[in-house]
Order: C-alpha cells, then structure tokens, then sequence
C-alpha cells in the first residue's frame, strides 16, 4: 500500500449557487412513504404543478410520431405537429372519456380513439365525429378537441407540466440547463430503454440516489473506480441536486493500492495505456485519463471542446425535482425516472434510458488510430431498442440487468420499503452525507403545502 495524495484540482463546473431549503429541516415521516391519503395529495398537489420528463424529442421526430406518458392515474399524449412542433395532450377523448392512444409509441396520419371513432389530427383538433347528424344539440369540434398540456424541450428531452401557472421549464431547471448542455445527449445513440414494477413507494427510490452514504455497504466495487468521500453535492432551488465524484482513480479514504485495480487496468488498455507503467502512480491515471482522451477525442469524431478536462473522466448526476435523474459522462448518460403507481403507495415504475456516443469508424481510420476508449465489440444497435418491461423478481434472479449497481440496489429497495410499514419506525434521521435526500424532502413539502 502507498501513501499517494489525492488530487485537489477543482473541477470545472458552472459556479453553483447553493439554495437553502424553502422551509428549514423538515421531518421525513413514514407517512409520506406508506400512506394512500399522501399518494393521493401527490396527485392533486404535486404532479400537476411539475415539470416532467416525458420522452425523447428523437421518438417524435417526424409529424404524426408520438409517445404516450403515463404518471400516476394521468396520461399524456407527446407528438409532432404537422407544423414541426412538439405538441402534449391529455390523453382522453372528449367524446366519453376514453384512452385515445392505447400503445406506447407509434406513428399515426390522425388520433382515432378505439370508442367510437372519434378524430382527431395531429395538432390535436377534432376533425371527425362518426353519424354526427345524431348528435341534436351539434358538436363544437373546436371545444372537443384534445385538451393540450404544456410541452417544453431540452437536449433531446421532452418536459410536460399540466398547469398553466407554473414558471417555464428554462425557470424550472435554472443552471442544470446549461451544466448538462456540453455533455449533448442528442449526439448519442440511445442503447437500451428499460422499466422495472418495484415494491416500494416512488420517493425510496428517489432517496436511493439522492446520497452517497449507502455505497461503500452495497457497492463494493466503486472503490476500484471511483472516490465517493470526495464528491462534491450541490443544492439547487425548486429542488433539484446535484453530485459529481471523480473517476478513474480510488476511494482514497481507503489504503491506495501501489498497483491498479482490474477495473483499472481494463481503463488504461481502452486508453492505449500500459497498466504497468503506474505502479505505485495509481492516483496519476486520471490526468493520463483525461490528457489521452482530449488527444484522441477529435481523431475518433468527438467534439469535448466544450468540456473541462476533469469532465473526460469523472461522473455527475443532477436529480431533477420532483422524479427524474440525470447521470452524465463524457460518452455516456442515464435518463431515469421514478413514476408512481395509482393506487399503491408501496408500488412504483421505474425507467431507464441508457446512452452511449459511439466512435466515428471513418474518422478513426482516416487519422490511423489503433484504439478506441470502448469495448471494441461494443456497435451501436441497428435500430432503436425495444422497452423491455419486467419485475424486480427478474433482477434478482439474474434473468434481467441494469448494470451491477442498479441491480444491487434493487436488490435492497423493497426492504428498505418494508421497514417504513413497521411499527417500529416513524421518522428518518439523516447524516451531513445525506444534505441531498433533506433538501429534496423540504421542497417536497414546499410544493406540497401550494407554493410555486
């Protein structure tokens, strides 16, 4: 073992404004967690007035495409217009009250629903009533059209928010707009669309990812890649948090070992690194890191002109208020979002977009590189993946994976929802460490209580 230093550089982020919370240090109470009166609040008072992430703009690219967004006991129809816009509407015939759009995603020349026939185009306007001469007192196609939601979109992501006197999405998300803009998630290709059914309330999951105190007893191999005690936490208003811990090094709380861990070794190999020219330099390879991959980027058709060179090599994650989190590195990111079930405070869905930005082929072979920072069988897929839907049963099983890290947390979740149902428990007492899950929490209640 060896007594290296870590290294200090600061990173390069946008300067950061840390928000006090709305309303002081509030309880976290079991209630919140297990109670069918709270799930309920949370659909009169909360979810109306948010922000929310509903698709991504590439699934509604062409006219007549469109994404159904389900959240809680409410859905949202996202499409493109004939005039090219992204257009959001509830979902809900104005005829009887009917689904209008049963499948997931589609394209259609109009919006029929499946009742009676009712039309609509794709601007959302009533264009056809079946045997409307049957109607006596006439139809105001104008007054049945599909009632719209507001739409907003940000790198490739589409935002919808059901009232009318919420600020707008740029107001919203405040700086996470433009700290999350270099990382140009539209430039990647989308790899892998994934929701899990798990046993527990919506916000558990949100809690999971809103700290770092639970990763050295349940993530064992982040020590090999990552220096978790050195994360720096941001506190956004309206909610929002941010992480960002640096990579491609060590937890340095711990004895640094004088050779490179497996997971290392494998990094430097991908950079055209020799392993062994670090022993005793363990905490040396993230400046290697990030000083080959800003040589090679441009040869391979990557654009970090707009990144800081500790961006090329450490990990963010920005938790967007009230359900999504965003977790961004330099050629990969992570869209997931925790959505409610209707009824069941104890049930929830939760999404996973994966992305990775692949290698030009052409690029790389003009400039003679021999290597590439990926795993050379890694190809991007032909077409867009299919949502693949399934239980948390199947992650612990091992027939289903969304990643080793995600999986072990999975693994844990529903118990940690089972404790809260206990007699046993009332009210969660949180470490400095966990400033991220309390500021999440008192502007839940800020939103809660009616303030926007």
């Amino acid at each position: 073992m060896s007594t290296q230093q870590a290294s200090t550089d600061v990173h390069a982020r946008p300067t950061v404004v840390h928000h006090p919370s709305p309303s002081g240090t509030a309880p976290i109470t079991a209630e919140r967690y297990v109670s069918p009166e709270y799930l309920r609040d949370e659909t009169e008072r909360l979810w109306p007035d948010m922000w929310l992430f509903a698709c991504l703009e590439r699934d509604v690219a062409e006219p007549g495409e469109y994404v159904v967004f389900n959240v809680g006991d409410e859905s949202i129809l996202v499409t493109r217009t004939e005039e090219g816009t992204v257009g959001a509407f509830y979902n809900v015939c104005q005829h009887r009250g009917a689904r209008v759009m049963v499948n997931e995603r589609g394209w259609v020349k109009n919006f029929v629903c499946p009742y009676h026939g009712w039309t609509y185009d794709r601007g959302g306007a009533l264009t056809v009533v079946p045997d409307i001469e049957r109607f006596s007192g006439g139809v105001d196609c104008e007054a049945r059209s599909l009632q719209p939601v507001r739409v907003g979109t940000f790198s490739d992501m589409v935002w919808i928010c059901m009232s009318p006197d919420a600020p707008p999405l740029e107001e919203f998300l405040g700086p996470l707009i433009d700290i999350l803009e270099p990382y140009d998630l539209a430039g990647m290709t989308l790899v892998a669309d994934q929701t899990v059914r798990l046993d527990c309330n919506w916000k558990a999951v949100i809690d999971n990812f809103g700290e770092l105190y639970h990763v050295e007893h349940i993530h064992p191999q982040h020590e090999l890649m990552f220096d978790c005690p050195t994360a720096q936490t941001d506190l956004y208003e309206n909610g929002h948090t941010g992480v960002l811990i640096y990579g491609h090094t060590v937890n340095t709380r711990l004895p640094v070992s004088d050779t490179p861990t497996p997971y290392l070794k494998h990094q430097l190999g991908m950079f055209g690194l020799n392993p062994d020219e670090y022993e005793g330099r363990v905490l040396d390879i993230r400046a290697d890191v990030q000083r080959v991959r800003r040589e090679v980027g441009a040869s391979l058709g990557y654009d970090y002109s707009a990144m800081s060179d500790v961006r090329l090599t450490d990990i963010e994650q920005y938790n967007v208020f009230p359900n999504t989190v965003v977790t961004v590195q330099p050629d990969d990111a992570i869209i997931m979002r925790s959505r409610p079930h209707p009824t069941d405070p104890n049930k929830c869905e939760w999404d996973k977009l994966s992305f990775h930005r692949f290698p030009d082929p052409a690029i790389a072979k003009a400039a003679g590189v021999e290597f590439v920072p990926f795993d050379p069988t890694d190809t991007p897929p032909a077409e867009r993946p299919e949502h693949d839907v399934f239980d948390q049963d199947d992650i612990i099983a091992g027939r289903k994976t969304m990643t080793r890290t995600i999986d072990q947390d999975i693994h844990l979740i529903r118990d940690v929802q089972a404790g809260m149902r206990s007699r046993g428990f009332d009210t969660a007492v949180l470490c400095d460490d966990e400033s991220r899950v309390q500021h999440y929490h008192d502007w839940l209640n800020h939103f809660m209580s009616g303030h926007r």
